[in-house]
């Protein structure tokens, strides 16, 4: 039996030079996924190639390059860059696939990659799962020493994807005070070189690359964004503030106030704003969707339904926003996480192109995101995250004693069931909120999320009734 040797998102490990666990990413690992990778091609076309700045990016670059042009394809290097870049660029450099390696918002000890089609969407399921039986069995395809692929660099792949932006979303930042935070990661360069081409007054934090991440830890979430939120409430100046990921496919954003912006919040303002501007013309009747995942907030559909606007749920991850997205012809996805994928640009989540659109956003209407916000609720969410006992999938038997278990637990949360959903896990509506309990696509966690219409200890009550049962499961 064949194992897939990628997650929910790529492969993601702790990186070690040597090592025959599996559970490790080694340099010896990623040559045979680039062998795996080219074989899958047939050893024909072109894989572009970038990498983020951790430390262990560069041994798993080489090795990965020489597995890829051994096979007879060829590279294209771009060097350090953000993820969207690297998504983006595979049109333009009319590549045959791509791939970025990164860990994204993991601590720096992990390193990974992710292979992507020329649509800027991440491999799927299907595809992972071939390259995974040629990586088990070593089919690797076979070349003389005359049929080795040739190398190319690539420079200033970051001023064509301004560029790029640029082409689509015009406007005068001359009155906008930023500040940006890209972690030390990725986004270092190419987020302030955006944003003064725009004219917007830029300053920054923790603007050097260092994949040890000095600054903070990568992942942008409120414990790790302080100190951005404190500049922002100490400052009269500043209009708004943006924070990176690693490798820059999650975007934050904070308000005047230095308060974090739920992503999706925003992923239901921005939606709002393009249905309410372009309904009719750009966003045409068979692009009248957008796509979030099963965790993501009722709010979108509060927001959006009265508007003519369909909501596609889907499993969580944004491979499976891009899969469904392109099937649908929707116009927007974005996750929890601050992803989001715009396919009029292609189809991998892209902070760089969205940091554009919000700013352009706050221009066209003359208001601060403070005031945009306003009109989109604001449903108190909770989540919480627990180790299983065993490291197992969630079979339909698990789910169905799941189910099971939450129906036992209704009186108890004075509660009843609306509807169960098994997308992702298991997801159940109450008349005031939902849960959701699923299983980590990435690591042996469970994780118990949802929220409730009315207050934030109603989900904190459901979320610890729900816990609760799952320890009675014997799960965690």
């Amino acid at each position: 039996m064949t194992s897939n040797i990628f997650g929910t998102s790529g492969i993601r490990r702790v990186f070690l030079n040597y090592s025959e666990s599996d559970l490790v990413f080694t340099p010896q690992m990623a040559l045979e996924v680039g062998l795996a990778l080219g074989t899958y091609l047939n050893g024909e076309g072109t894989v572009v190639i970038g990498r983020d700045i951790r430390t262990s990016a560069l041994p798993i670059e080489y090795a990965l390059i020489s597995g890829v042009i051994s096979t007879g394809c060829k590279v294209k290097t771009l060097g350090i860059v953000t993820t969207p870049t690297l998504a983006m660029s595979l049109r333009y450099l009319d590549a045959s696939a791509g791939c970025m390696i990164t860990a994204s918002h993991n601590t720096p000890e992990y390193i990974g990659l992710k292979i992507w089609n020329p649509s800027g969407m991440g491999y799927t399921t299907e595809q992972e799962e071939k390259i995974s039986k040629i990586y088990d069995t070593k089919a690797f395809i076979k070349k003389e020493w005359n049929e080795v692929g040739k190398v190319t660099p690539v420079p200033d792949i970051n001023d064509i994807h301004i560029s790029e932006i640029k082409s689509r979303i015009e406007f005068d930042g001359s009155n906008l005070n930023v500040i940006v935070d890209p972690g030390n990661g990725a986004g270092c360069e190419i987020v302030p070189k955006l944003l003064g081409s725009y004219n917007v007054n830029v300053i920054t934090l923790n603007s050097q690359m260092d994949g040890k991440f000095p600054g903070r830890y990568s992942e942008p979430n409120k414990e790790n964004l302080k100190q951005i939120s404190l500049f922002l409430k100490a400052s009269d100046q500043e209009d708004i503030g943006i924070a990176l990921d690693g490798d820059a496919d999650r975007v934050i954003f904070l308000d005047e106030d230095g308060e974090i912006v739920d992503p999706i919040r925003l992923f239901a303002l921005m939606a709002k704003y393009y249905l309410e501007k372009y309904k009719g013309t750009k966003i045409t009747e068979e692009k009248m969707t957008v796509v979030t995942p099963i965790n993501s907030s009722s709010l979108v559909e509060d927001v959006l339904t009265p508007l003519g606007c369909k909501v596609l749920r889907t499993e969580v991850g944004d491979i499976k926003v891009a899969i469904a997205l392109k099937q649908c012809g929707g116009f927007v996805g974005g996750e929890n996480s601050g992803t989001y994928i715009w396919p009029s640009t292609h189809y991998g989540p892209d902070s760089i192109v969205t940091i554009a659109k919000v700013l352009q956003m706050i221009i066209q209407t003359e208001k601060t995101l403070k005031e945009l916000l306003k009109d989109i609720p604001n449903y108190p969410y909770y989540n919480t995250n627990h180790r299983l006992k065993r490291d197992i999938p969630f079979t339909d038997n698990i789910i169905e004693k799941i189910i099971k278990e939450m129906k036992d637990a209704t009186k108890e949360m004075n509660n009843s069931i609306k509807k169960i959903i098994r997308i992702d896990g298991v997801r159940f509506d109450f008349n005031d909120g939902w849960l959701l309990i699923r299983r980590s696509g990435t690591s042996p966690y469970l994780r118990i999320s949802g929220e409730s219409t009315t207050n934030l200890e109603r989900s904190i009550e459901m979320n610890t009734i729900a816990t609760e049962r799952m320890k009675k499961l014997d799960l965690i």
